[in-house]
C-alpha cells in the first residue's frame, strides 16, 4: 500500500467519488463525509486542509483529513471540520491500511518544522488509527471525550412507548396551556430548501438570543462559524438530507430543532428556544416533535442526540456513546505550556463531581461568568 498526500483547498473536489465510496464503505456519518466537510472548508479559509491517503492499487484505503493552522510559533493540526462538526473520522477498511495510514500521520509530523500540536477530537472509541498514532508519540494522551445520548428505537414505533409518562404528560400541558391562551401553536416540519431557507434568518436569530441568554456567548461569535451553520444546513436539505422542526407562537418562531437525515439516523445537530417564549417550554415541544417524526420515518432506527449529556437528552436516550479524543504535542515541554488550561479545567470538575457541597458554588461561578460576557457584550 502507498500514501499520498494531498495539500490544498481543492483536496475534496479532487478525491471526489473515490473519497465518497471510503465513507460510504467505512460507515462515516454525515459530519465526516464530503458535502459537509467541504461546507466547512469554504467558510474557514484560514484553515490549509490537508489529506494523507493510503491507496491500494486504485482503491482507496483510508485517510487522514486534517487542517493545519501555522500560529505564531507551533503548527496545530486539527480534523478537517474542526468545532461545530461534531463527529469526526479516520476512515480504513482494515486493520492494515489502519496501521499504514497511522504510520504516515507519524511521518508527516516529524517532518514538520518547528514544534507542533494535534487534536483530533470525537473520534468513535478504540479508534485504531488513533491508538496507533499515539502510541508511536513520547507525548500524546488519548482521552474519553463528549458523551452522544442516542434513542434506538424498538419494535413499537409509537412515541409514548420510548418517553416517560412524566415527559409524556407535561408536552400534553404546554401544548393545552398554549392553545388555552390564544397563542395558535403551529408545528412544522421543513425539508425543501426553499422552506428552510425562508426561516433561516429567524432560525440564527433565536440561536444567538438564546446562547448569549445562556452563556453570554454565542457559537456563532467564531470566525466561520455563522456562515457554515447556513451553508451546511442549506447544502443538505438541497441534498434532501435534514428536516428543520419549528414551533411558532402567534407567528413568531418560539423553538426549532435541526436534524440530519443519515442512513436510517436522524441526527439532531442543533436545537434552540426564543428566551421569550421558555415559559411554555417551547424546547420539550419542538424536541418531542422531532422524536415523534422520526419514529413515524420507517427508514430510520435511531434518533441522534449528538454531542452533549444535558438532561433533556439524557431523559430520552437509551444508550449513550463517549467519544475519543486524541490531543498529541511535539514534545513533552510544549505539552505543559500548551495544555495546562484543559488539564486544570478537568481537574476542578473532576473535583467537584466527587464533592457534592462544591457544586453549587461551580453552578453560581459559571453563571457568573456568563453575567460578564453579557455585559461585556451589551457594552460592545
Amino acid at each position: 500500500m502507498e500514501v499520498r498526500t494531498f495539500i490544498g483547498a481543492d483536496l475534496l473536489e479532487r478525491l471526489g467519488l473515490e473519497l465518497d465510496e471510503l465513507h460510504a464503505a467505512t460507515g462515516a456519518p454525515v459530519t465526516a463525509r464530503r458535502p459537509w466537510l467541504a461546507a466547512w472548508a469554504r467558510c474557514h479559509p484560514e484553515y490549509e486542509p490537508l489529506a494523507l491517503l493510503v491507496q491500494d492499487g486504485p482503491r482507496l484505503e483510508a485517510a487522514a483529513l486534517l487542517v493545519r493552522r501555522k500560529a505564531r510559533v507551533v503548527s496545530e493540526f486539527f480534523a478537517l471540520g474542526t468545532g461545530l462538526s461534531d463527529q469526526a473520522r479516520l476512515p480504513a477498511r482494515n486493520p492494515a491500511a489502519a496501521a499504514r495510514l497511522a504510520h504516515a500521520v507519524l511521518e508527516h509530523l516529524s517532518s514538520v518544522r518547528g514544534p507542533w500540536h494535534l487534536r483530533l477530537r470525537h473520534l468513535p472509541p478504540d479508534d485504531a488509527v488513533a491508538t496507533a498514532i499515539a502510541a508511536g508519540l513520547d507525548s500524546a494522551e488519548l482521552a474519553p471525550g463528549d458523551p452522544s445520548p442516542t434513542l434506538r428505537f424498538g419494535p413499537e414505533r409509537l412515541l409514548r412507548a420510548h418517553v416517560s409518562k412524566n415527559h409524556h404528560q407535561q408536552v400534553r400541558r404546554m401544548l393545552n396551556r398554549m392553545q388555552g391562551e390564544g397563542l395558535a401553536p403551529e408545528l412544522a416540519h421543513l425539508r425543501a430548501r426553499a422552506a428552510v431557507a425562508a426561516v433561516l434568518p429567524e432560525v440564527e436569530a433565536v440561536c444567538l438570543r438564546r446562547d448569549v441568554e445562556l452563556r453570554g456567548m454565542s457559537l456563532f461569535d467564531r470566525a466561520g462559524a455563522r456562515a457554515f451553520f447556513r451553508e451546511v444546513i442549506l447544502e443538505h436539505a438541497a441534498r434532501g438530507e435534514l428536516e428543520l422542526t419549528t414551533l411558532n407562537l402567534r407567528g413568531r418562531l418560539a423553538a426549532y430543532v435541526v436534524c440530519f437525515l443519515d442512513r436510517g439516523a436522524h441526527r439532531m445537530w442543533n436545537c434552540r428556544l426564543d428566551p421569550a417564549w421558555s415559559r411554555y417550554g417551547v424546547g420539550r415541544v419542538a424536541n418531542n416533535a422531532a422524536l415523534e417524526r422520526a419514529l413515524a420515518d420507517p427508514g430510520a432506527d435511531e434518533f441522534d442526540w449528538m454531542r452533549g449529556d444535558e438532561a433533556y437528552k439524557l431523559s430520552m436516550s437509551n444508550h449513550v456513546e463517549r467519544a475519543l479524543d486524541l490531543w498529541a504535542w511535539s514534545t513533552p515541554a510544549l505539552r505543559v505550556a500548551l495544555d495546562s488550561k484543559r488539564r486544570l479545567k478537568g481537574f476542578v470538575k473532576g473535583v467537584v463531581a466527587e464533592h457534592e457541597w462544591l457544586q453549587p458554588a461551580f453552578a453560581a461561578s459559571r453563571r457568573l461568568k456568563s453575567a460578564g460576557r453579557r455585559a461585556k457584550r451589551s457594552v460592545a
